[in-house]
């Protein structure tokens, strides 16, 4: 019963999504309004998004290549991204989703903040209270990450007073500004994120975890690791990667081993069985975004499939087994003619199961890739304990016999050292939460060539002014006085 009312508390509030036009066209509901604080709680659930917000960004980096021997083109709606199109949205869309889905999101926790400002609980209810407001803080410091990372300039001296993104920081203002929206500085932005995952922080400290599929102390800690990295605060992203990888470990891979041995390399993980089947899942700190089974690259006749670069990174020495070539590698004989509709390289990391999986939000090993780049890039660099990190992270990904652990006399500078750990990460969070692209952006925009359709070759330069997603045309027709971001 109590279920159920929960359901008809949310649900008038989500039919008053569905055909949103603009960034803010949400409207007030006025019946069955949440009243008690398990009503707010059950109201922030729904807020988390349904909908992956971020997958369509890989088409747009170097993780991504076209094989053209496929009859199986990449989607129309997909296609901007990979072409690097002045705008990411077909000419007849009335809605970006990713606008609108993390508009949505802002709008409920927006809604819990509003009522919980002026709520006094009582003792008994003290705890869910501060629980559900701590995630409403970090559920709205995350959709303002994303929003901030897509559409405008990434986080940089020289990009603090360029345009940011629409700001509203309560229900009314996201009810009441659906037109002539202004986009507030990258710099304040910024400072709100990080003002509302202090204010997380303080309320979620010492709390019980609910669900891996919600912000808890653990999630929280590893997403302020990536905002710290993303700002050039490498103090803090050290500390707060610390503190995940302290109550956390990560999944021996080795552990597959028998189970490829009893399948074989080729038929080990395939659409019916991928990596989120396997106890791997332990390293997920959060699951976000709706659905991953069937995801836009699950089909290996796809036309979009993971770069071979990626595959070349988890096979640096044919005598050395790295158990990440599985999420890749078709192990087909390419000299095959009946092989080159799938091609080298395939996506198992999901599978198809019967019971739905989503994205992956955030997870383990993303802290050991971000503790070890921080470490090389403070003020003072440690390399000595970058490369424990990552030998850690290694020693869990390489066949036990093959493992050999890193030195630092393996390299010959510091930018050497750097340049392993950033590829490291890129290994480690391809495809996931579209962390490359965002990446891309902080790490210089470096120049991406994508071979298409009759032998075309687009080309996203160095320092692309592409490596900004448009604002929306619905927000344009809204908001006629917007600056849009520049395409010359």
């Amino acid at each position: 019963m109590r279920k159920l009312l929960y359901s008809i508390l949310i649900f008038p509030l989500l039919l008053a999504f569905v055909g949103c036009n603009n960034l803010l066209d949400i409207k007030p509901v006025n019946s069955m309004i949440p009243v008690s604080i398990e009503d707010f709680e059950s109201l922030l659930i729904g807020g988390y998004p349904k909908s992956e917000f971020f997958m369509k960004t890989e088409y747009s980096t170097d993780n991504v290549y076209a094989n053209l021997n496929t009859m199986y083109g990449i989607d129309k709606s997909n296609e901007p991204f990979f072409v690097w199109a002045s705008t990411h949205e077909l000419p007849t869309a009335t809605t970006d989703p990713y606008w609108g889905t993390l508009y949505k999101t802002i709008f409920y926790a927006n809604s819990v903040l509003d009522d919980f400002e002026k709520r006094i609980p009582a003792e008994a209810e003290k705890e869910l209270y501060e629980i559900v407001k701590g995630e409403a803080y970090a559920l709205r410091a995350y959709a303002y990450f994303y929003l901030i990372n897509l559409y405008a300039e990434n986080y940089a001296p020289e990009n603090m007073d360029k345009p940011g993104v629409p700001m509203p920081l309560t229900a009314e203002d996201v009810q009441t500004t659906s037109q002539n929206n202004v986009r507030e500085p990258v710099k304040v932005v910024w400072e709100q994120i990080n003002q509302d995952l202090d204010n997380a922080t303080t309320l979620l400290s010492g709390k019980m975890a609910k669900s891996d599929y919600r912000f808890n102390y653990t999630s929280l800690q590893a997403f302020k690791a990536r905002v710290y990295l993303f700002m050039g605060e490498w103090e803090k992203a050290i500390s707060a990667a610390t503190d995940v990888m302290n109550t956390k470990s990560l999944f021996d891979m080795n552990n597959l081993q028998s189970y490829i041995d009893e399948e074989g390399n080729r038929y080990a993980f395939g659409g019916d069985y991928g990596f989120t089947d396997t106890d791997y899942t332990k390293e997920i700190l959060f699951w976000v975004g709706g659905k991953a089974n069937g995801n836009m690259f699950y089909y290996d006749s796809y036309m979009g499939a993971p770069d071979p670069s990626l595959l070349e990174l988890c096979s640096r020495n044919d005598t050395i087994l790295d158990y990440r070539r599985y999420i890749f590698d078709s192990f087909l004989d390419l000299t095959d003619p009946n092989s080159a509709a799938t091609g080298p390289t395939v996506y198992h990391f999901y599978g198809y199961q019967g019971t739905p999986c989503y994205y992956v939000g955030i997870e383990l090993s993303e802290m050991y890739v971000t503790r070890a780049e921080a470490y090389m890039k403070k003020e003072k660099p440690e390399p000595g304990k970058a490369i424990a990190d990552l030998n850690e992270l290694l020693k869990s990904r390489i066949r036990t016999k093959d493992y050999v652990a890193l030195k630092e006399s393996d390299f010959k500078t510091n930018e050497d050292l750097l340049k392993r750990i950033l590829e490291e990460r890129r290994l480690e969070t391809a495809f996931d939460a579209g962390l490359r692209w965002f990446d891309l952006r902080r790490l210089g925009k470096p120049e991406i060539r994508h071979a298409y359709k009759n032998g075309t070759e687009y080309v996203l330069k160095q320092g692309d002014l592409r490596y900004v997603l448009q604002i929306p045309i619905s927000e344009q027709n809204a908001s006629p006085n917007m600056p849009l971001n520049p395409r010359d």
